[in-house]
């Protein structure tokens, strides 16, 4: 899926106007309703990848996922010629190595001089923050400072984070809820993510809407409703070059 050429002046603040209407190009993928996990570890396959957030939250999470095959990093790790995991959660990373073997992982900050040089230490395709810029305090001025840093060491920047227009939104919406994890600070939609990414310094290449968790393929008419309209599903995915 791809943002009209003409959209790159309002990404980057050129143009204005408070009611723009954003007729987006599909392809053929973007009608194949997958999960976010499966097309993430099909862009890290047979490449060398930085994964940034690998703990996903502490080690209970990590323990549930593993059990039903969703934990992200394991699969990247399966597809990936390298996946170097990062991570802040110190107990979540001593896990990771002492408890699960995936010694190629370090509790260190993206911003510290140590992750400067592990940038060095190898020749990296993508740099991969899955679930992670909904949790930041500036998500804009967070991807700016990479996009400065890193634009020597990476060649792509793939990205993800959970719609805000998704028809799971929408449904608790009428319903006077919202669900949401208590550690968000924001919803993105399409439009809004690209924003962040054009406006941070990055060549936005292409948007994928997917499925966050599990696909139930025996929900037949549920499956058919997000193929046909991919903008409702509940997860945003992003690819974008280093300028």
């Amino acid at each position: 899926m791809h943002l009209p050429d003409d959209s790159l002046s309002y990404l980057l603040g050129e143009k204005y106007t408070n009611a723009l209407s954003i007729p987006f190009i599909f392809d053929d993928l973007d009608f194949r309703y997958r999960t976010q996990i499966d097309i993430l570890c099909e862009i890290a396959a047979g490449k060398k990848i930085i994964h940034l957030g690998c703990v996903d939250h502490n080690i209970d999470t990590v323990k549930h996922k593993m059990k039903r095959k969703k934990w992200l990093h394991a699969r990247l790790c399966e597809k990936a010629e390298r996946c170097f995991g990062i991570d802040i959660e110190e107990e979540g990373i001593r896990y990771m190595q002492e408890g699960l073997g995936y010694s190629d992982s370090a509790c260190v900050d993206i911003f510290s001089e140590e992750f400067e040089a592990l940038a060095l230490s190898d020749d990296w395709d993508f740099l991969f923050i899955p679930e992670v810029l909904e949790h930041i305090e500036a998500p804009l001025a967070f991807l700016a400072r990479i996009a400065e840093k890193y634009r020597k060491r990476f060649d792509k920047l793939v990205l993800t984070v959970p719609n805000g227009l998704s028809r799971d939104n929408y449904l608790l919406a009428k319903q006077g809820r919202e669900v949401i994890n208590s550690d968000h600070r924001f919803w993105f939609s399409a439009y809004t993510l690209a924003k962040c990414v054009a406006g941070a310094g990055f060549d936005l290449e292409e948007i994928r809407m997917c499925r966050h968790g599990t696909i139930n393929w025996r929900a037949f008419r549920r499956n058919r409703f997000y193929r046909k309209y991919p903008l409702l599903r509940n997860d945003i995915l992003c690819q974008a070059r280093f300028r």
